[in-house]
């Protein structure tokens, strides 16, 4: 009998795919989206195979991320924050704000309203302090960076927005 696990753990799972859409990860395991829904909810057992490749290619972002920008700061994305520091939380710059919206809910970028009804709603201050202390926050960055490049060229693509920002966001040569 083999010692090696048949399946992976769900919080295994969910930490390696934090922030990802359940398209964007069963994209990545080249699986249907309603096995990802199955893994989340628990109805189906995790492979242990689907796992060891989620952690694969984390190591080799983080690598890949390490070797093209020796500093890890999040002001080399071609985006800059285009909204207000909320006062009652000094300790995280608008920037920031940005960075974890666009990652974990870029949709919410659309509008000005619609960023703050959502770092509002799902308390994203705290949720950023939380992740800063576990010291996962800067996975947040990182792929912030590499999303970042891509979003000014999938936002509004089509003809009757070509050229027009969203609110929450200009392009660095565009910042005053």
């Amino acid at each position: 009998m083999s010692a090696e696990p048949r399946h992976g753990c769900l919080h295994e799972f969910l930490a390696l795919t934090e922030g990802l859409s359940i398209a964007a990860v069963a994209r990545t395991l080249r699986c249907c989206s309603r096995s990802v829904r199955n893994y989340v909810a628990g109805r189906s057992p995790i492979p242990w195979h689907r796992i060891e490749l989620l952690r694969l290619l984390a190591l080799e972002n983080s690598a890949a991320l390490n070797k093209s920008s020796g500093a890890t700061r999040e002001e080399e994305t071609p985006v800059v924050a285009n909204i207000e520091p909320d006062p009652a939380a000094p300790d995280v710059p608008p920037s920031e704000l940005l960075a974890w919206v666009g990652v974990h809910a870029p949709h919410f970028l659309s509008s000005r309203r619609s960023f703050a009804l959502y770092v509002r709603g799902w308390s994203v201050v705290e949720k950023i302090r939380r992740a800063k202390r576990n010291g996962t926050f800067s996975t947040v960055l990182a792929h912030w960076r590499l999303l970042a490049v891509e979003l000014p060229r999938m936002w509004r693509s089509g003809r009757m927005f070509a050229g027009i920002d969203p609110p929450a966001y200009v392009h660095e040569e565009q910042a005053p």
